[in-house]
């Protein structure tokens, strides 16, 4: 399943050496690759793409979801983040079926539920330490790091995968903008030149506590590589971990040869990889076209594009029709069941729950929808709330910053602008105004919802990745179960669970790992500015800072007037103002040359008069 060296668009996989093969053994079996291929990667690009089976239902393998790897010297090994060596040995943990379904495709694992990773509750081996963190190496993320370390202060980036970019590729320039690729490799090379800036990929946050992050990473030295947990102190954090494309729900959609179009994207531009020569594309949004006429472009035979929109409106759409790309819209898919040759897929029609359509194909690349990956910045502290269609951050911590698609942005200037902004939170700057530019509807059909078959007609799953959350045929989701975000999410399009209480589960059900639980963090104390900056020369040149009451319980609202106990009141004849709550009273800036220990504030209820306390 390996793109050929020469294939078009860099789909030969820009992060291989071709003039450096491999062997390895995994299970007792031979494995050929590259270097710069994963463990997974070299596995998929052999035709073994199944993790084993549920019950009876296999299961595909995938970024996210994949058996661990024994290590002798550290936590076992995510075959995902784990570099492929010249002559390694491994061994899968976890229980394996005697009789093995689909031969070599398969590793053969049992899988019976859902496995909190081991290294979740391990302590750290060493410790790091920065002015800040950076969780998240795509766009936001690296320009977060980027602002912050050219100002002086120290920097730790992570990311999960073992490459910088995040998925800023897969969705393309809008407009006139700068390249991903461009845009992401100059960032990175200019992080790379800088002293007080580490980069780490293949590290994973898992668990904060106190003032600790705690990842788990790997690290590859003289061709072998190991596991182990670190914790990194930083009194402030961005989170720029992204958004996950969600699961359209439909019988057997996690069989092998079924992706997401954003992983398809990345195996085969970083690793030259497609499940198979034979593909459909199932989407409800206009970058799954831009995906089909690369893959095209490199030989695959795209069977046809199947659109759950009638008649979409896009640039890329123009593009697949005129490269005589077979398309079809209106449908979505209802099932897809396993056969000899790969995959035989049902569609129905849009408002329908009967097959109109049911095709053969050896990979199915799929697209959903996009939710903001908040699983850390819940295990932070931080709140969720339900917005249209998704999951949206809400609240705010004082050490804590989202940026990027985490926060909704979209355009690659947003998500740029948005981790520089995350940065100026953090360290009390002033902020700038983002723009988040989008091409119109009139040019580009607005996406839709992320495909729910309306029926169920066999095991079907809510999310991907670690979960194994499935729909239930009847009645509501089970008790008990740990649910992703993207669990949630589908949850409520399905009507599992209202709207109005997926913010208060996801909170209470979801966190790597399994159920949050209340975070140990404690805010980073910063001093108060004297005056506020967007108050500077409002009250003179040196306002005085007092404490103000009129009994002993009486509060001010921040924002409250205040003024000479003579005179009329208006705000333009104010002398002062509150700019904090206080117990009692308030705190407030007045004019120096108020030569008075006796004053009105105007609230709420009317002028009340207040005075110094002693």
């Amino acid at each position: 399943m390996r793109l050929p060296a020469d294939a078009a668009r860099e789909f030969s996989g820009i992060e291989l050496d071709r003039n450096k093969p491999l062997r390895f053994v995994l299970d007792g079996r031979s494995i050929e690759g590259f270097a710069g291929d994963t463990v997974l990667t070299a596995l998929l690009a052999t035709g073994t793409d199944t993790f084993g089976t549920l019950g009876d239902a296999p299961l595909g393998l995938g970024e996210g979801f994949a058996p661990l790897i024994a290590s002798r010297n550290g936590t076992p090994l995510p075959i995902d983040r784990l570099p492929a060596a010249d002559g390694a040995g491994y061994a899968t943990i976890g229980p394996r079926k005697k009789k093995l379904f689909g031969g070599v495709r398969s590793l053969g694992h049992r899988i019976d539920e859902h496995r909190i990773p081991v290294w979740s509750g391990a302590t750290a081996e060493d410790t790091l330490s920065a002015d800040l963190l950076v969780v998240g190496g795509g766009i936001a993320g690296l320009s977060a790091a980027d602002v912050a370390a050219t100002s002086g202060k120290s920097v730790i980036l992570i990311d999960r995968r073992p490459w910088l970019g995040g998925d800023a590729r897969y969705f393309g320039p809008v407009g006139d903008e700068e390249s991903p690729a461009t845009l992401t490799v100059a960032l990175i090379e200019r992080l790379k030149g800088l002293p007080n800036v580490q980069l780490l990929t293949n590290t994973e946050a898992f668990s904060f506590s106190g003032a600790s992050t705690l990842v788990h990473r790997i690290v590859t030295e003289a061709g072998s590589s190991r596991g182990s947990v670190v914790a990194i102190t930083a009194p402030r954090i961005v989170l720029a971990t992204g958004s996950a494309q969600r699961l359209p729900v439909f019988a057997g959609n996690r069989l092998p040869g079924i992706v997401s179009t954003v992983s398809a994207y990345h195996l085969a531009k970083r690793y030259g990889v497609c499940l198979a020569p034979i593909a459909l594309v199932s989407t409800q949004s206009n970058y799954a076209y831009r995906l089909a006429l690369r893959l095209h472009d490199t030989g695959i035979a795209i069977r046809r594009i199947i659109d759950a929109r009638i008649n979409p409106q896009s640039r890329f759409v123009d593009f697949a029709k005129a490269s005589g790309l077979n398309l079809g819209s209106g449908q979505f898919p209802l099932t897809a069941t396993v056969t000899r040759h790969g995959l035989s897929v049902a569609f129905a029609n849009v408002g329908t729950s009967n097959a109109a359509t049911t095709l053969d194909t050896g990979a199915l690349i799929v697209s959903g929808g996009f939710q903001p990956e908040l699983a850390l910045w819940m295990l932070a502290g931080g709140s969720v709330r339900w917005s249209s269609d998704r999951l949206e951050a809400a609240g705010h911590l004082d050490h804590v910053a989202l940026a990027g698609s985490a926060l909704g942005y979209k355009s690659l200037q947003a998500c740029g602008q948005s981790g520089k902004v995350a940065v100026a939170q953090l360290f009390g700057e002033p902020i700038h105004l983002i723009e988040d530019v989008e091409i119109g509807a009139s040019f580009e059909t607005p996406d839709a919802p992320t495909p729910m078959a309306p029926a169920t007609l066999g095991t079907a799953f809510l999310d991907s990745g670690a979960s194994l959350v499935r729909r239930p045929t009847s009645g509501a989701l089970a008790g008990g179960q740990a649910l992703t975000i993207g669990d949630v999410t589908a949850s409520v399009a399905l009507g599992l669970i209202a709207a109005n209480d997926a913010a208060a589960v996801a909170e209470e059900r979801g966190a790597p790992g399994g159920p949050l639980v209340a975070s140990s963090w404690t805010p980073v104390p910063k001093p108060a500015p004297e005056f506020p900056p967007y108050l500077a020369g409002r009250f003179g040149k040196d306002p005085r800072r007092l404490h103000l009451i009129v009994d002993d319980k009486c509060q001010f609202e921040p924002g409250a007037l205040v003024y000479s106990n003579l005179g009329k009141r208006d705000a333009m004849t104010a002398i002062g103002i509150i700019v904090a709550a206080a117990e009692p009273g308030g705190t407030a800036i007045v004019q120096a040359s108020a030569d008075t220990d006796r004053f009105v504030v105007e609230t709420i209820q009317g002028p009340s008069p207040a005075r110094i306390k002693s």
